[in-house]
């Protein structure tokens, strides 16, 4: 089959025509463009997320890049990622997954209920235009991208006066993280943005000593006395950076599945309760989390491919999750399919902690706006997605709205 240039433009805005013909042609194949292998078929990419012999710890060569470089900031990014459970191989990942576990647990509990709508009802107040007016915005930097991070400034006890701070250090770390490909002087911005987190984040946990809160931060230290303070503060930074970018990006594209299909938001808008399994068909259909890399850690066999140590695996979650191998229909929204089979938030050992977090944050996020706007429109249909081989996120969402009737 030709060959597709996965880090093309045309393949960011319309991924899913580019994942059937690979889907089709084998479980597991060498992508040139990505320099490694692409597996886009639901079996192998569930088993391949349970594989213990894929490595998620692929930042040793930026580590040893940065390591004899002059400038510190660098070698502090190096060392903030290299403590993120998410690039780190058990034992260590137990260690630092035990850190996090209760205090997600704890927090990820209908008491957040009120939190949540009170940050969405605080964002979208000023949206809503007067009586008899429309109004026009970009929906995702106007709302998707705010919501998490109030959310997620609540959780850790920080002042929602630093929300935009959060923000911009959120957007800043992804564009190193995620792998954008035009984002000039990533590197540097990504650092020096993590020294301010981790000056920012020192002093948050100096004052949760002083003086004890029942948050997130809270339940961290509690939890994580096994850790030393550099390794809460980057913890901090993971849970900051991870929930923004995914609970932005199923905001986003839900409203946009909305648009898309007039019937699904009439129903939607009649019955709030369906909003629980509308969530799972958005992260199905347009996962936040587009593909994940791993590294062979010795010769294996995946999808009657022959994987080499050392070489890299890039799992496709967004097409596993339209497979018509395990899902009817694949491309159109089941309210009725059965449940939990998409890969989006896992499975294995790296299974995503926040994953009922952003379930119920997009749930109230897009039942609000459903609620309290009227004769949402979709102003075009010419949308650019980001460049970012690891997250799936649209850059901007124009639409038109008016207040409903009370």
């Amino acid at each position: 089959m030709e060959r597709i240039d996965l880090t093309a433009q045309s393949v960011f805005d319309d991924p899913h025509s580019a994942y059937g013909p690979l889907r089709e042609a084998s479980g597991a194949q060498w992508n040139d463009s990505l320099r490694g292998w692409i597996v886009t078929r639901h079996a192998e990419v569930k088993a391949a997320l349970k594989d213990t012999r894929l490595s998620v710890e692929k930042l040793e060569p930026f580590a040893e890049r940065v390591g004899g470089e002059p400038h510190s900031e660098l070698q502090r990014l190096a060392a903030a990622l290299a403590d993120w459970m998410v690039f780190k191989d058990p034992p260590r990942h137990a260690s630092l997954r035990k850190a996090m576990q209760n205090a997600f647990m704890a927090r990820d509990t209908p008491v957040l209920e009120p939190m949540i709508q009170s940050v969405v009802d605080e964002l979208l107040e000023p949206l809503i235009p007067r009586a008899g007016e429309r109004r026009t915005i970009d929906f995702i930097h106007a709302f998707a991208h705010r919501v998490p991070s109030v959310v997620i400034s609540d959780l850790f006890g920080l002042p929602r006066s630093e929300r935009e701070r959060l923000n911009d250090w959120s957007n800043d770390l992804g564009e190193f993280v995620l792998g954008s490909t035009d984002a000039p002087h990533r590197r540097e911005r990504a650092a020096a943005c993590v020294q301010e987190m981790c000056t920012r984040f020192q002093r948050l946990i100096d004052e949760h000593r002083r003086e004890p809160r029942d948050d997130f931060t809270q339940l961290l230290l509690r939890d994580g006395s096994h850790l030393t303070d550099g390794e809460i503060v980057h913890t901090l930074i993971l849970v900051l950076f991870a929930g923004h970018e995914t609970t932005a990006n199923l905001i986003g594209s839900g409203l946009l599945t909305c648009l898309r299909n007039e019937q699904l938001m009439r129903r939607l808008r009649c019955d709030p309760a369906l909003m629980e399994p509308a969530i799972e068909e958005f992260l199905r259909l347009e996962g936040p989390v587009q593909m994940v890399f791993r590294i062979a850690k010795r010769d294996l066999e995946l999808g009657g491919a022959r994987i080499r140590e050392g070489e890299r695996v890039h799992l496709v979650l967004n097409a596993a999750n339209r497979d018509p191998a395990i899902f009817d229909a694949p491309n159109e929204v089941d309210l009725q399919r059965r449940r939990f089979q998409h890969v989006s938030f896992g499975p294995g050992t790296h299974m995503c902690l926040g994953a009922p977090l952003a379930r119920l944050v997009g749930n109230i996020a897009l039942a609000s706006v459903l609620t309290r706007l009227d004769d949402i429109r979709l102003e075009h249909d010419d949308l650019r997605w980001r460049r970012q081989l690891i997250v799936h996120g649209l850059t901007e969402l124009p639409v038109s709205f008016a207040a409903r009737d009370e």
